[in-house]
């Protein structure tokens, strides 16, 4: 017998909340703790890089199985002069210990690296910040479009009740003779448009919980459900907008690191002065080992300076070319930032304002709508009132009734953004 166990569906009662558990699973800022970890690391190796050590260890042995031939006067060797004799030169055995390192003294573009990647901190950290902002915006507006149809959903449900309701009593006073066809046909109609109003909504849902789960990294198995409180005190509907710089502090940390790459990239053609050193041990012997404890190590070493002056390249040229350009193109999105950040605390005071007055007035719309509805309903149940015109004020309830609940979220979304505008910048 196999034993399938279900997971528990956990009850989500606020943004807030819903935030706090997503955060957790979000990879997209787990990856961005990952790059910030590696920008600190950077600077340490671009601390390092300012004197750019290079070098090497080596250690060698050589078997001469058979030893090089040079050609000397013979009469240097007692022979006949004019002629040459060939002589084998060397011992068979060799072993060889070296150690090289290279320092640079003078290193433009390593001091400008270690510039940049003090810079890379700050625009990790930046980015980092502004993702998450970013991510918490786009929450709240899938989160608040779930909240929005499941309010829907309800509504929708007691639409399809009343349009039964309606159907009903067409059917009754066709039955008795007050009522054509036509009135029963068109009650039925009104009463499928409710239930496919229903079943889309149902649909609508679903997709929307796919997306945030897309967007937060939940997996598909895991199940929430947003029971969130659609009431609010009025008395909040007016939430101070702070200043946010964190679109602008981004854009500087971008333009100051495209500015370094561009430095850097100049620096390219700066030339480097070099200390270097080497260190030679070597030891002959006639015998087959590696260490010969009765044979002396022959030392050799030297010391000296180098500076190098690179030629440019193609390839160097268009990098430079390209940071200019990236650089130029970073101080114009830096103003772009400054203006964006100037008016994005009046746009949300803006949006504040106008959703509460949309709400306000929805209020209002909705409750008329609604008294229509009840008047020419209980007027077509008399025998004074149409069919036609109490289809046309119920749907036109309906409808006041769907702009109600949007207004009424859309001023929980617009608080939300406020609330993560003020706390992330």
């Amino acid at each position: 017998m196999v034993c399938i166990r279900a997971s528990a569906q956990k009850s989500i009662t606020s943004f807030d909340e819903f935030v706090d558990y997503a955060t957790a699973k979000s990879l997209t800022l787990k990856n961005g703790e990952i790059q910030y970890s590696q920008a600190k690391n950077a600077r340490l190796a671009a601390l390092l890089g300012t004197l750019d050590p290079t070098g090497s260890v080596s250690g060698k042995y050589t078997n001469n199985t058979q030893l090089p031939v040079s050609v000397f006067p013979s009469e240097l060797l007692g022979g006949q002069a004019g002629t040459y004799q060939e002589v084998r030169l060397g011992i068979q055995h060799q072993t060889d210990f070296n150690v090289y390192v290279d320092v640079k003294l003078i290193n433009l573009p390593g001091w400008e690296n270690l510039k940049l990647s003090k810079i890379n901190i700050h625009l990790t950290s930046a980015q980092n910040k502004l993702t998450l902002k970013n991510l918490h915006e786009d929450m709240a507006t899938i989160y608040f479009n779930i909240l929005t149809l499941q309010e829907q959903l309800l509504s929708t449900e007691l639409n399809v009740f009343s349009a039964d309701t309606l159907y009903q009593s067409t059917v009754v006073k066709y039955q008795q003779g007050l009522a054509k066809q036509q009135d029963v046909n068109d009650g039925k109609v009104n009463r499928l448009n409710q239930e496919e109003s229903l079943r889309q909504v149902k649909h609508q849902i679903t997709q929307q919980y796919l997306a945030l789960k897309v967007l937060c990294d939940i997996p598909e198995t895991e199940e929430f459900k947003i029971q969130q409180s659609t009431n609010r005190d009025e008395a909040m509907a007016n939430p101070t907008v702070e200043a946010n710089s964190l679109l602008l502090t981004h854009a500087v940390y971008k333009e100051q690191f495209a500015r370094s790459e561009y430095r850097k990239s100049k620096f390219a053609y700066a030339p480097t002065f070099s200390l270097f050193v080497s260190d030679l041990r070597q030891q002959y012997n006639t015998q087959s080992t590696l260490f010969d404890d009765n044979v002396n190590w022959i030392r050799s070493n030297f010391i000296g300076v180098k500076l190098s002056i690179p030629l440019p390249s193609s390839q160097s040229i268009g990098q430079s070319s390209r940071a200019k350009s990236d650089y130029m193109m970073a101080k114009n999105n830096t103003e772009q930032a400054r203006i964006k950040s100037a008016i994005s605390a009046t746009q949300l005071r803006d949006d504040l304002a106008n959703a509460f007055q949309q709400r306000t007035a929805n209020v209002e719309m909705y409750t008329l709508r609604k008294d229509s509805y009840q008047k020419n309903l209980l007027n077509y149940r008399s025998g004074v009132g149409r069919l036609d015109q109490t289809i046309n004020s119920f749907n036109a309830m309906v409808n006041s009734h769907y702009q109600l609940i949007a207004s009424t979220i859309h001023l929980l979304l617009v608080e939300s953004k406020i609330n993560i505008n003020n706390k992330l910048k």
